[in-house]
Formats: C-alpha cells, structure tokens, sequence
C-alpha cells in the first residue's frame, strides 16, 4: 500500500510540473498494482521458504489503495479539464444588475418601417414621441466570478440595429453565455423611443407595454406572450385584436367582439379613436390589456 502511494503521488507530481496527463499515465500504469502486490507475495515467500507460513490477501487493504487512486485521479481529471475551476467559479459566482447605456439614434426620412424583435423572457416598454429619432435603454443581470468580469461584460453590445432598404432592424441579445459557461448576462427590461410616424412590426417577446402618445402609421404585434396598451382617448387609433377567448381581451376598456361563426375559435376584439386613420393589429397574443386615461 505505502509503494501504491508512493508511486501515483510521484505519478501527480510529474503531471503537475509536466505537460503530461496524470489521467492517461493512471490508465496506462494502474497495472502495476497487481505487479507490486504479486512482488510482495513473492518477497515474502522467498524470505521466510524455510519456514511454514500462509499468505493471506488483504482485501480490504487493497480496496483502500484502489479508492485512494481512484479519488486523486478524478480531483486531478476535474483540474486537468477545468471542471474544477468551473466548480469554483459557480460557489464564488454572484449577480451583479447594469442599466445598460442610453444609446440615441438618428434616423433619416427613407427609413418606412421598424421591426422590432423582443428578447424571449424580457420586459419591453415601449413608447411613442414627435422626434425622429430611436432611444434604446435597458437593464440586465451579469452573473459572474468577479465584479471586474461582469463590468467587462457590461461592455458588449445588447442592442442591435441594421438597415435593409427603407427598414430597420432592432434586435436584443436574448442570453449570453461567456467562456466556461459560467459568466452569464440575463437581459431584464428594455425600454424604446421611437419616432411616430412610422410602420412598426413587433415580433416575439413576453411582456409588451405600449405607451401611446399619438401614432400616425399601421402597427402589427404578433406573437408577444402579454400585450398592454396604455393611450389617451383623443388618440386617432384603431385597435384590432385576433384572439381565441374573450377573456384574453381586458382593460378598463369596452371591447366591440366580433365572432367569426364559421370558427368559434376566431374571436376579434375592436378599440376605435377618433377616425382609426391608424391601426395596431395585435395576433397570437395570450393577454391583451388595454387601459385608456384622459
């Protein structure tokens, strides 16, 4: 047993101050266990030959060699393959919580439309202004092994924007996973400013709050899990919302429902303002909360 020792505690040594790998040279070697215990059944046989002496196994001493090895080569594979820092870091690892920088953006006369697509689990306050231009804000939760790893997180980009034609494209970083897996960013709201007079398309999302001053152009909201909507009566607006139970439809609001009869699953819920010059077409929407004020 002390030889057994011995041996695999040289074996690590070598490993740890070498490139070579204590796991490998575990599988190669565990052999010569049974060369050293057969070696010292041999010893002593050829020592005490002339006398009438038995050999007896010591199982469970030889149980507890294979453990000990058995233990020091996994702690020296979890080291060997990073799994052990990756255990430290999840112990020692906290959350820190960001407000993303305000970010501001132009945009030009040609650009028609907006199409926006939400982080899946995220909060997203939206809202409408005269300007034209787009305020991007946000928050969001770093999960990480150091506050300086999560700051240096904090410097990556989060909101995306690209232009195609006469459309512009907003996109969020949804979950951000940094090296080892261990470093996380959780985005938790954003909040945008757009300008009113454009075409928007808002696809995918969990909560949606709208906060209409005036809009002057067609909206589509599809596929948005909780969809809130907050205007003033004088608003020129038209709400139309596709839904399957008329309990989706909810507010301090008095819906017009209209049943589709050759689909009873096909409910449509209408909110008309001043002449409706302008719509907000709401589809595959599981809430939909519309609250006027004065």
């Amino acid at each position: 047993m002390a030889m057994v020792l011995i041996a695999f505690g040289i074996l690590i040594f070598i490993s740890q101050i070498s490139k070579v790998s204590a796991v490998e040279l575990g599988m190669k070697f565990w052999p010569a266990i049974l060369f050293l215990i057969g070696g010292e059944i041999l010893w002593y046989s050829y020592r005490y030959k002339e006398e009438d002496i038995k050999i007896k196994y010591d199982i469970f001493s030889i149980f507890i060699v294979l453990v000990i090895v058995g233990v020091n080569l996994a702690i020296y594979g979890l080291i060997e393959t990073g799994m052990m820092d990756k255990i430290n870091s999840m112990v020692w690892a906290q959350t820190f919580s960001y407000q993303i920088p305000n970010e501001e953006i132009q945009i030009n006369e040609d650009i028609k439309r907006v199409i926006i697509n939400p982080p899946n689990y995220s909060n997203l306050t939206l809202r409408t202004e005269k300007d034209n231009k787009i305020l991007l804000a946000g928050s969001l939760d770093i999960t990480a092994d150091s506050e300086d790893k999560a700051k240096e997180l904090l410097r990556n980009e989060y909101i995306k924007t690209n232009r195609s034609g006469d459309t512009l494209y907003i996109s969020f970083v949804d979950r951000y996973i940094h090296g080892n897996g261990i470093n996380n960013v959780y985005p938790r709201d954003f909040s945008l400013i757009i300008p009113e007079d454009r075409e928007v398309e808002i696809n995918g999302g969990n909560d949606l709050q709208l906060i209409v001053n005036n809009i002057k152009k067609d909206w589509v909201i599809d596929n948005v899990n909780r969809t809130k909507i907050r205007l003033k009566k004088a608003t020129d607006v038209k709400i139309i919302a596709s839904v399957d139970e008329r309990e989706i439809l909810r507010g301090n609001v008095k819906w017009n429902i209209i049943e589709n009869k050759e689909d009873f699953l096909n409910i449509r819920g209408e909110l008309a303002y001043g002449e409706g010059n302008s719509r907000i077409n709401i589809l595959n929407s599981d809430e939909i909360v519309v609250d006027e004020i004065e």
